[in-house]
């Protein structure tokens, strides 16, 4: 549980897109994700995120009460995303990682990556770790 805080804080300062559409790039799903950390969408957020094992409705909800907890805390104290840039993917077969900036409301900028998994339906999704 602690290691998938850690990777939902870290995706908190990526998420962006959350629009209807399936992305289909990673760089289409960072968007995504970072734009769902902004709307506040924490559920959309979670489900993008993808786990070895199945997870039920009830693990899916707790997991999308800590995102939000942790989420909320951190835009709280940075006072929100300002803006983003996502920049080239690095993809290795089913994996891709995509490097993407942040920049907080309070002026702050935060450099990081996201870890993308491709599914056997060719979707890519974020990957859980788990």
């Amino acid at each position: 549980m602690k290691k998938i805080l850690c990777f939902a804080a870290v995706c908190l300062f990526v998420l962006t897109l959350c629009s209807c559409g399936a992305a289909d790039t990673p760089e289409a799903v960072t968007t995504k994700a970072i734009k769902c950390i902004i709307d506040k969408d924490y559920k959309t957020y979670v489900d993008m995120m993808y786990f070895k094992k199945e997870k039920t409705d009830e693990q899916k909800q707790q997991l999308t009460a800590l995102v939000q907890d942790k989420m909320d805390k951190e835009m709280e104290k940075k006072e929100g995303i300002k803006d983003f840039s996502i920049g080239q993917p690095t993809i290795e077969e089913n994996n891709a990682v995509v490097p993407y900036t942040l920049t907080y409301g309070n002026g702050d900028t935060k450099e990081d990556k996201m870890k993308l998994v491709k599914t056997e339906d060719g979707k890519w999704m974020i990957d859980s770790g788990k």
